[in-house]
């Protein structure tokens, strides 16, 4: 980003850094936590009983958005302690706010697909009852007045037009390759942490709970070894003897390597807003490992949200490598 502001500039940003800290701390924490609720008892009440694997979205769901809620305050907090900098032009409070806002924009994406994947959708192929809940998620707000802030930060200089639209492009794609690769990273855990054995089909046909569950010497309750001796699609039993399933570590990497690599794309947000070649270094790190994994991903289990992601990670890292993109993130020479 340009460093030369205005007085004008640095006077919206501060009000931009209170309203969007204060927002974060008292108001985003609530609007995620009931959209985690209202999934919740949609999944559990809806979906489980005709569908068991729906039930790893319950802890997966209650993990990620714990440790967003958990993330919006204390990025509230921190975006309030640098107001006073903010204001007085610091270089390094700006970039930081950039990557604190970067942070609920994220979320907020992420928040979104369980609602209409597990609230709105329907599957009456699986008896699955219709929903009963309808309109947008509460969480809604959270992307959308977070993404208003993170551009008010970026955009906020005496920079030119032609500069400002050029570095929207890589600071844009950051923030939706990392929403992206982290929504396919629970696609990768769903199924990844999945124990077919510990359900049954009763006499009515919902699945409850197996009264008989593979004992913890077998290898049917390990995640990493139960695909070795399932159908990888109907979790039907293939083999008694172990045959190596590529599925697991497709799952394992297409998992919790695309939550790393999330992360890792919102930190480099503020590195290289400040030009910091360890950004661009973990910026091209990421898009590249999770390009290759997506697709790998792809070429497993024909998972079409994983051939997007990996285009997506793949188009992240040309545009990270171009140099009318790459002068606004890194110093020449670095």
């Amino acid at each position: 980003m340009k460093n030369e502001t205005t007085k004008t500039h640095r006077l919206v940003m501060t009000i931009v850094a209170v309203v969007g800290g204060l927002y974060l701390m008292l108001l985003a924490p609530t609007q995620a936590m009931q959209t985690l609720k209202i999934a919740l008892d949609q999944v559990i009440l809806r979906l489980i009983p005709y569908d068991a694997d729906f039930y790893p979205a319950v802890p997966i769901l209650s993990t990620t958005f714990s440790v967003w809620i958990i993330a919006f305050v204390l990025a509230g907090a921190m975006l309030l302690i640098l107001a006073k900098k903010i204001y007085e032009g610091v270089k390094w409070a700006r970039a930081a706010a950039l990557g604190l806002f970067a942070v609920p924009s994220v979320a907020g994406m992420t928040m979104m697909i369980p609602w209409f994947v597990l609230v709105l959708a329907e599957y009456p192929e699986k008896g699955v009852p219709p929903h009963t809940v309808s309109g947008m998620p509460p969480a809604m707000p959270i992307l959308f007045v977070n993404l208003l802030f993170y551009f008010a930060i970026l955009l906020a200089d005496t920079d030119t037009l032609k500069n400002k639209a050029l570095k929207l492009i890589p600071f844009t794609f950051l923030g939706i390759v990392s929403g992206m690769v982290f929504m396919n990273g629970q696609h990768g855990v769903r199924y990844f942490i999945h124990i077919p054995g510990n359900f049954a089909t009763n006499a009515n046909g919902l699945i409850v709970a197996n009264p008989t569950p593979p004992p913890f010497t077998s290898p049917l309750a390990h995640f990493i070894t139960n695909l070795d001796h399932l159908d990888w699609q109907t979790f039907e039993m293939v083999s008694e003897q172990a045959v190596y399933s590529p599925q697991t570590l497709a799952l394992l990497l297409g998992g919790f390597l695309l939550y790393i690599a999330s992360a890792l794309l919102i930190v480099s947000i503020p590195l290289m807003a400040m030009k910091n070649k360890a950004g661009w270094y973990i910026a091209t790190t990421a898009a590249l490992a999770t390009a290759v994994v997506s697709f790998q991903g792809f070429i497993v289990r024909h998972s079409t949200e994983w051939l997007q992601g990996g285009m997506l990670s793949a188009v992240l890292l040309a545009v990270l490598l171009i140099p009318a993109f790459k002068q606004f993130l890194i110093e020449k020479g670095d």
